[in-house]
């Protein structure tokens, strides 16, 4: 089990995508010597890989981000038994079965979000997204909410997807998930950034110009 500091490095490269030792040694107290030390250990483990980002003349940047072994210490409700029993049932023709079972999931998560927030006046949309910020974290999506009081606009973040592998099989979780904010809100939310598709996180964004 990884612990300590070297976890809370792991933690940030996955809520930030890809790092350099210069973000880590801003955004924690560990010296670049550890830094450089605990990266060359969970590289050498397989849970981080390096890339070079060219900008210019000189030396190319040196960055980190995980590996999917990386990705599969964060929080994953899928196992293979999980992956398996969605195979059998697309073999056998069964992908009505499959849609009603994650409908289901994803109808009493939002019964479980409805309850959390519906006394809270529509108006007092900071404090809805600060529960469904705490409803995230404990599904394992590891969120990072935005909230701008000015123009009413917030974006949602999951830096974390708990249907990691599952996905491989089916993009319904990703269909319901979009689904999910949309009804829970009443409002146009665009995705801007998709897991599935390699990015980091999936960013949901809402404009309050483009309110229904």
């Amino acid at each position: 089990m990884i612990t300590g500091s070297k976890k809370e490095l792991l933690n940030l490269i996955k809520k930030m995508g890809v790092v350099s030792i210069d973000d880590c040694s801003e955004k924690t107290n560990l010296a670049k010597t550890t830094l450089r030390e605990h990266f060359l250990q969970l590289e050498r483990d397989g849970y981080i890989k390096r890339e070079y980002l060219r900008s210019g003349p000189g030396r190319p940047l040196l960055r980190f981000k995980l590996t999917r072994k990386g990705h599969k210490l964060f929080p994953a409700y899928e196992s293979d038994l999980m992956k398996n029993l969605l195979q059998f049932l697309k073999q056998r023709g069964n992908e009505d079965l499959i849609e009603e079972f994650f409908r289901s999931y994803w109808n009493k998560r939002y019964e479980k979000a409805t309850l959390l927030i519906d006394d809270i006046p529509d108006d007092q949309i900071e404090e809805r997204l600060n529960l469904l910020t705490d409803l995230l974290e404990d599904d394992g999506f590891m969120p990072d909410v935005k909230y701008d009081d000015q123009t009413g606009n917030y974006t949602i973040r999951e830096c974390n997807c708990p249907f990691y592998d599952i996905i491989d099989e089916t993009r319904l979780p990703c269909k319901l998930e979009e689904e999910f904010f949309k009804k829970l809100f009443q409002t146009k939310i665009k995705r801007t950034t998709f897991i599935a598709e390699g990015d980091f996180s999936c960013t949901y964004c809402h404009d309050e110009d483009s309110q229904e």
